[in-house]
C-alpha cells in the first residue's frame, strides 16, 4: 500500500489514466454506450430485472460502474455473470477482494463454467478446491512448466555432482555453472507465469497480491473488486493504478474496512518533538472512508446500480433495514418471502420459536445488568480489554437455542452472534458444549453468512441508556437474516 501510495505520489499529471482522473474529481465519468455492447444474451437463466441492469450497465460503462448489493441480493451471483459476458467480448480481467475468501469464491463459481482462470496467491493460503487453478500448480502441470522442470534437474544434478569433485578448479567451473542455470531457471520461470497469466482470461488475486511480481507486466482491460466496501482505498489502488475501467461491487451500508488506529491527535507535548518533517493529516479524510463511498459522494448514483431482490430473509426482515437504509426498495424474493422455521425442508414443531420470523426480547432494566469484563477473567483479560457482557441476557439467549432446537431446529442451523467478545464468551461456556453444531461469532466476523436461525445478543443494558458502538447503523445491517 505504501509503495503504491509513494508511485502516486510521484506521477506527474501526464502519468495519470482517465480513471485516476475520474476518481479524485478532476473529470467527469463518461456516459456508457449501450449500443457499443449490442443485444446481451445472458447465460444464467435465473438473474432477475435489477441484476440484468446492473450487468448492462457495468458492461456499457467506459471507466467507473459501481455494483451496490444488500444483504442477500445476490450480488457474486451478478459479478460472475458479469465476468462471463466480459469473457465473451474478448475482455481480460483483473478480479480482486480484499481477503483471500472473497476471491477464492468467484474462483470456485467460475471453475465450472469452463472459463480459463488464474489464481494469483500462496498455495498455503488458498481454499483445497481452488489450488489447481493456482499459478503455482500450473506452472508444474502446463507444458511450459516441462521446460523449466529440465533446468531445474539440471542444477540438481551439477549440485550432487560437487561432491565428486577432486581439485579446487573442478568446483569453481561447477559453481559458474550452477550460476548460469540459476539465472536461467527465473528467466523461464518468470516467462512460464507470463505466459500463464496471458493466456487466461480472467486472472484472480487478493487486492494485495494484485501487486505481486506475478502480475507486474500483464494489462488488462477491466478490474473488477469485490468487497470494495470491505476493503481500505490505499488496497485498491494497488491493482487501480494503471486501469482504464473499473467496476467497484459492495454494499457501502454495511460495516467499512476494520481501522483500529481512530485517534489522530498528537499527544500532549509531541509538537515540541523535533521528528524531522511533519505529516499533514487532512480534514474529513478517514481510512473508514472506501473508495466505493468517496465515488458514490463525488459522482452521484448515476455510476451506481442497486441489486434490489433479496433471497435470504422473510419480508419482515427485510422491512427494517430496506425501510431505514435502502430507501424502501428492496423486495423479497418469492421462496424467502413468507418463509417459516416451521417450513424447513426437515420436521419441526409449530411453536412460537417457528411460526413467527421476528421476536424481541426486552432486556434493558435493572434485572439484566450489563457489565465491563474484569480481572475475574484473568487470561483472557489482555484479548477482551474493555469488553462487555450481560450474564442474564446470555442465559435468555441459552435458553431460547434450547427452545429452538427441542422445536426441531439443527443445531448447525443456528448462529448466535454478539458485537462484544466479551459476551462471546460467556455464550461460548454456556452453548459449546452443550450443542457443538452451533455457530457462535462476533458480529463483524458473521458478514455475509446465513443461518436459518440468527440469535442476536445486544447486551447493552444500563440506567443511561447508552448503546456506545451500536449507535452505527451499519454494524447490524446484514445480521438480522433468518427464516
Amino acid at each position: 500500500m505504501r509503495q503504491t501510495m509513494e508511485k502516486m505520489a510521484k506521477m506527474t499529471e501526464s502519468d495519470h489514466s482517465h480513471f485516476m482522473r475520474v476518481a479524485f474529481g478532476h473529470t467527469t465519468p463518461l456516459q456508457p454506450d449501450y449500443e457499443d455492447i449490442g443485444p446481451v444474451e445472458f447465460s444464467d437463466p435465473t438473474l432477475n430485472d435489477s441484476q440484468k441492469d446492473a450487468i448492462r450497465f457495468a458492461l456499457a460503462s467506459k471507466d467507473i460502474a459501481l455494483i451496490h448489493g444488500p444483504p442477500g441480493t445476490g450480488k457474486t451471483h451478478t459479478i460472475i455473470e458479469l465476468i462471463m459476458q466480459m469473457v465473451q467480448r474478448k475482455k481480460r480481467i483483473l478480479v480482486c477482494g480484499p481477503s483471500n475468501i472473497s476471491v477464492d469464491n468467484i474462483v470456485e463459481r467460475l471453475a465450472p463454467k469452463k472459463v480459463p482462470v488464474v489464481r494469483v496467491g500462496h498455495p498455503a493460503r488458498l481454499l483445497p478446491s481452488v489450488l489447481e487453478h493456482s499459478l503455482e500448480v500450473l506452472t508444474q502441470t502446463s507444458d511450459a512448466a516441462s521446460i523449466v522442470k529440465d533446468v531445474r534437474k539440471e542444477i540438481d544434478d551439477k549440485q550432487a555432482s560437487i561432491r565428486k569433485t577432486r581439485t579446487g578448479r573442478e568446483r569453481r567451473a561447477i559453481y559458474d555453472d550452477l550460476k548460469q542455470l540459476r539465472k536461467e531457471f527465473r528467466e523461464r520461470e518468470s516467462k512460464c507465469v507470463d505466459n500463464l497469466v496471458r493466456e487466461s482470461s480472467v486472472a484472480v488475486a487478493t487486492l494485495h497480491g494484485a501487486g505481486g511480481h506475478q502480475l507486474k507486466n500483464q494489462k488488462f482491460d477491466v478490474v473488477i473488486i469485490d468487497e470494495a466496501s470491505q476493503a481500505l482505498e490505499a488496497q485498491c489502488w494497488i491493482p487501480l493504478i494503471s486501469a482504464d475501467k473499473v467496476v467497484l461491487a459492495g454494499d457501502h451500508l454495511q460495516l467499512p474496512p476494520t481501522v483500529k488506529s481512530t485517534n489522530l491527535k498528537s499527544k500532549p507535548g509531541a509538537e515540541k518533538k523535533d521528528d524531522g518533517p511533519k505529516k499533514e493529516i487532512l480534514k474529513g479524510v478517514s481510512l473508514e472512508r472506501t473508495l466505493f463511498d468517496r465515488l458514490l459522494s463525488l459522482h452521484g448514483s448515476d455510476i451506481k446500480r442497486m441489486l434490489t431482490t433479496q433471497y435470504r430473509m422473510h419480508e419482515k426482515i427485510m422491512r427494517f433495514p430496506s425501510d431505514e437504509l435502502y430507501e424502501s426498495k428492496l423486495m423479497a424474493g418469492d421462496a424467502v418471502k413468507s418463509r417459516l422455521l416451521a417450513d424447513l425442508p426437515y420436521e419441526t414443531q409449530g411453536t412460537d420459536d417457528t411460526q413467527e420470523p421476528l421476536v424481541f426480547w426486552d432486556t434493558q432494566g435493572g434485572d439484566f445488568p450489563e457489565k465491563v469484563e474484569d480481572k475475574e477473567i484473568g487470561q483472557k483479560e489482555a484479548l477482551l480489554g474493555e469488553s462487555k457482557s450481560n450474564e442474564m441476557e446470555a442465559m435468555v439467549v441459552a435458553r431460547h437455542v434450547d427452545n429452538l432446537v427441542e422445536a426441531g431446529i439443527r443445531p448447525e442451523d443456528i448462529a448466535v452472534i454478539t458485537p462484544y467478545n466479551g459476551q462471546l464468551s460467556v455464550l461460548s461456556q454456556m452453548l459449546r458444549e452443550k450443542h457443538p453444531g452451533l455457530e457462535l461469532g462476533s458480529v463483524d466476523g458473521f458478514q455475509g453468512r446465513e443461518k436459518e436461525a440468527v440469535v442476536v445478543s445486544l447486551v447493552r443494558s444500563n440506567a443511561e441508556h447508552e448503546v456506545g458502538f451500536l449507535g452505527e447503523k451499519r454494524r447490524l445491517n446484514g445480521k438480522l437474516v433468518p427464516a
